[in-house]
């Protein structure tokens, strides 16, 4: 018997969807120097969207660590078109799937052309638990693969800029999605995947957002540590708590918890390039994204006598998105 498509978030989920709707997916990519230290992360971003009146439009967004610059390359939404086995979706001549990618895009003196593929993706079962089944969540987000190598190449060019071409041999990459009607008014989003001194994958997730709900709001939030092969899942849903939450002079301190562990995370962030972000579908609304944060995560077990901890890592070139009231999300 077939699952139903929304229980498959790599698919694409706006099969019938025309007026006040978005969906995107994000793949990043990382590379490394020869003392394996990481050298630039690029994250591309492919998608749809449709305003509240029906008008749509496909599109690419791009955003490199090195600068902070972005790029959005803008499409008829006749040019977007999607399988479902194997999983894939194009724009244009570009196209995307849990294979690799291959692009060749040019808009106002701006271009990528890339060709990679990924290798041992990790995908993870439901980041959303019982809220996957919620109809009218304004947002939906799913995470395709936690960890995965990539290799090939990206040549970016923003601007008439020089460009240059790199070469990933391997690189790390991470996938992950979002579709609905808006992302949240506010947000904190994380994503590590270089944390240095481990022998096996490592990839850390975080997300806090101010969540409506019938009339009113919540503060929800959902995050996984993989530590090669073994995850460590904290969320609202699974009696996870913020215990702290504070942001000062680019610096993030996040704690958390639940029934069995205790996480801090400290995030110092540097300067933000700019993304396009929907609105009802609309992508208009500005925010910052930010591809070369430092990140550390210390997990420690509750209740045992040891205060070792579990894990403690520390992570360069992640990606922060820090967005709208912060303080609301306290």
């Amino acid at each position: 018997m077939l699952l139903p498509r929304f229980l498959k978030p790599t698919l694409f989920q706006g099969v019938g969807k025309t007026k006040g709707y978005f969906e995107g997916w994000y793949f990043k990519q990382s590379l490394f120097d020869k003392k394996n230290h990481i050298q630039r992360t690029i994250a591309i971003i492919p998608g749809i969207s449709w305003d509240a009146n029906g008008a749509g439009h496909a599109f690419i967004q791009t955003i490199d660590s090195k600068d902070g610059s972005s790029t959005y390359f803008r499409f008829p939404v006749e040019a977007f078109s999607f399988q479902d086995r194997p999983f894939s979706i194009q724009i244009d001549t570009n196209r995307f799937s849990l294979e690799g990618l291959h692009l060749d895009a040019q808009h106002n003196g701006s271009s990528i052309v890339a060709d990679l593929t990924f290798h041992n993706l990790t995908p993870i079962s439901n980041i959303m638990g019982p809220y996957k089944y919620i109809p009218f969540m304004e947002c939906n987000h799913g995470i395709i693969s936690m960890y995965h190598e990539v290799q090939g190449y990206i040549t970016l060019i923003h601007e008439n800029q020089e460009g240059d071409r790199l070469t990933l041999a391997p690189g790390i990459g991470y996938i992950e999605k979002d579709w609905g009607r808006s992302m949240p008014s506010s947000w904190i989003w994380i994503n590590a995947t270089n944390f240095e001194g481990t022998a096996g994958p490592v990839s850390f997730f975080f997300s806090l957002a101010k969540v409506p709900w019938r009339c009113h709001h919540f503060n929800g939030f959902i995050s996984v540590l993989y530590v090669d092969g073994r995850e460590f899942r904290f969320a609202t849903y699974k009696q996870g708590r913020i215990d702290l939450l504070e942001y000062q002079a680019g610096v993030l301190r996040i704690l958390l918890s639940d029934t069995r562990y205790k996480v801090e995370i400290m995030v110092r962030t540097s300067e933000a390039g700019e993304l396009l972000a929907p609105v009802h579908g609309t992508m208009d609304r500005r925010i910052g994204e930010c591809n070369n944060a430092w990140v550390r995560v210390v997990i420690k077990a509750k209740h045992k006598m040891t205060d070792a901890p579990l894990f403690d890592g520390i992570a360069t070139g992640s990606g922060v998105e820090l967005v709208g009231d912060l303080g609301s999300l306290h």
